[in-house]
């Protein structure tokens, strides 16, 4: 199940839609619109009820978003993960827990292919092409880094010049494959972050940045 909190930081209910139907009046009668927009017609009286699921939810939410904030913070390494711009409290957990001991991998550079954000390559004879990214590893970080990438081409105002980074490379291929090609960026950048001590400093991000 995906978490309700937003994996990169927004604390705006995510799923909401889909946990709690959208409730509509028709006419005389009260309806329940479901995702695929199928109407049922339920007893006004049942309305109170499900505002009342409704309200649960959201207090659920909060108390798992207290929890997982609780973690973060008692965390020190996630704190770290956390100075990248665009990573918040779900997807720093989600790379400490899914990546668990940083020094399983020879190089940064190698846990873009262990997450399934590196192209595949189809070679035979003389032929060398290169496809699609192979989506191998765990879905759901891989996700959760393409959010944060789109976080941090999109709604980080803070120049950096690692967003300056993804916008030329936006220009030039389009923001589909910048979006691919910054989640494996910071896969990199957060993996260098664990191993090295350090935190993301704006405008002084190391030489990563240009190499990977």
């Amino acid at each position: 199940m995906w978490p309700i909190s937003h994996p990169n930081g927004d604390d705006s209910p995510w799923l909401i839609d889909e946990l709690v139907p959208r409730v509509a009046a028709v006419g005389d009668d009260v309806v329940v619109v479901d995702e695929d927009t199928v109407r049922q017609p339920i007893v006004p009286h049942e309305l109170p009820n499900l505002l009342s699921v409704y309200e649960h939810v959201l207090s659920e939410q909060a108390k798992i978003d207290r929890k997982l904030q609780d973690v973060a913070r008692s965390d020190e390494v996630v704190r770290r993960l956390m100075t990248v711009p665009g990573i918040g409290v779900v997807t720093a957990l989600a790379y400490r827990h899914t990546i668990d001991d940083p020094s399983r991998f020879a190089s940064a550079q190698t846990v873009g292919a262990y997450l399934g954000l590196t192209p595949r390559r189809h070679q035979s004879g003389k032929t060398d092409t290169q496809g699609g990214v192979s989506k191998w590893g765990d879905r759901a970080l891989r996700v959760y880094l393409y959010e944060a990438a789109t976080v941090l081409l999109h709604r980080t105002k803070r120049w950096s010049r690692l967003k300056a980074w993804g916008e030329q490379l936006a220009r030039r291929v389009g923001y589909k494959k910048a979006h691919t090609a910054l989640a494996r960026k910071l896969a990199v950048i957060l993996h260098c972050i664990w191993t090295d001590g350090t935190e993301f400093e704006w405008g002084k991000e190391p030489a990563m940045i240009s190499s990977v």
